[in-house]
């Protein structure tokens, strides 16, 4: 798993400071907000990314927008849209690119009221 997400290597060379700079991006309420709608089996599907595993995903029922979703894959495919997930297109699974997302998913759990997932970890 990769440590730094790319615009954390950039920002800290340009100011010389050396920090997650992914929660400074405004789509952390985002994740947080699909986090809380909980679709059948998103809950598994996100323990499942956070402990490590890649899970497969169906992409073709996502229709392109923010607000409509009728899966978990839905919703997962969004974060793959927004930078939270990963995707390996030849076996169509997801998972957590680096460390510094899998703290954003941390934040978002507790937020969202899933800290027994977070406490688990």
């Amino acid at each position: 798993m990769h440590i730094y997400s790319p615009r954390s290597v950039v920002s800290a060379m340009l100011t010389q400071n050396y920090d997650n700079f992914w929660n400074k991006t405004e789509t952390f309420e985002a994740l947080r907000d699909y986090i809380i709608l909980n679709y059948k089996g998103l809950k598994d599907s996100i323990v499942e990314l956070m402990a490590g595993s890649r899970i497969k995903i169906n992409t073709n029922t996502f229709t392109n927008d923010m607000a409509t979703f009728s899966s978990a894959d839905d919703v997962l495919t969004l974060m793959i849209h927004l930078g939270y997930l990963g995707y390996q297109m030849d076996t169509k699974e997801v998972f957590i690119p680096n460390y510094e997302i899998t703290s954003e998913f941390c934040n978002a759990l507790e937020s969202a009221g899933w800290d027994n997932i977070v406490n688990f970890r």
